[in-house]
């Protein structure tokens, strides 16, 4: 018997969650991703060069998710070939986190704190750290859950009880699976022309069965230098209100109302500006 070589162990948590997908439209980035693992079966030997030109030209020709796995069916599923898209905001995402998770709730605290008429104690000011980040964490990861929860209801059926809504859910799905390659321009004009001829929920659900609907979303646009210098200039220009304000020192409600708002500038928009630049440098590279 032959004994198992490295990397052929199949990873069947992987391949039964893939087994869903397997009648779904396979989008061109679903494609250039099976691309790459072939390109690297032939790197290593697995895969002849007859081999991966022929096995090339059914990626392309595969429209489906059990298509493209027949192509790769004989090689190991621990293959690197090429790497899902990484988030071009992903940087970004993690400073607003530590934004929202760290320095908004100390601004509420101190603001909850200068407003106390009693004496401000060590253990008061203990207190109130507790209770105001973890409001703002529960609230946060809340939010995170609903939207989570949100994004797997999209791919359910369009409700019956909004056919407008639904038309227009189900024509922005497949204006999005023609740009991501899930279908044709002669399909699309097809089932765009079903979609505005449909009378039920159900024919318009049709419409969509083979498209992963909840995956679909459109991709991001990535940050840019532009967006890197918008956030210098917002910060620069932030701190010199508020140094202008404290040199002044009016006594003035609306002083200290601008002020307030540009010393939460001064602190929010560099953490943010930090994380689009290395957004921006992460693409360079």
């Amino acid at each position: 018997a032959a004994m198992p070589q490295p990397g052929d162990e199949v990873d069947e948590i992987t391949a039964a969650e893939g087994q869903g997908d397997g009648p779904l439209r396979a989008s061109d980035a679903d494609r250039e991703q099976v691309i790459g693992t072939l390109k690297a079966a032939f790197v290593q030997g697995r895969l002849t060069e007859d081999e991966l030109d022929a096995r090339a030209g059914q990626v392309y020709a595969s429209r489906t998710y059990a298509e493209l796995a027949g192509v790769t069916a004989d090689l190991p599923i621990g293959l690197t070939g090429a790497q899902p898209p990484r988030d071009p905001w992903r940087a970004t995402k993690v400073a607003l986190g530590v934004v929202y998770a760290l320095i908004l709730p100390g601004l509420f605290m101190l603001a909850v704190l200068a407003r106390a008429s009693s004496p401000i104690t060590v253990g008061k000011v203990l207190t109130s750290s507790a209770v105001v980040y973890v409001t703002f964490w529960i609230l946060g990861v809340s939010v995170m859950v609903a939207c989570r929860l949100g994004g797997r209801a999209g791919g359910q059926p369009p409700p019956r009880s909004a056919p407008t809504a639904a038309v227009a859910a189900v024509t922005g799905a497949l204006k999005a699976a023609l740009a991501q390659g899930r279908l044709t321009e002669d399909e699309y004009d097809e089932r765009m022309g079903h979609a505005s001829a449909s009378r039920s929920c159900a024919e318009l659900a049709a419409l969509t069965a083979d498209l992963p609907v909840g995956r679909m979303d459109a991709p991001a646009r990535p940050p840019t230098a532009e967006d890197v210098r918008i956030g210098v200039i917002v910060s620069v220009a932030a701190a010199s209100v508020a140094a202008a304000i404290l040199l002044w020192q009016p006594g003035s409600g609306l002083a200290f109302l601008a002020f307030f708002i540009a010393a939460v500038t001064v602190l929010v928009a560099p953490v943010v500006t930090v994380g689009m630049l290395v957004d921006v440098r992460r693409q360079k590279r």
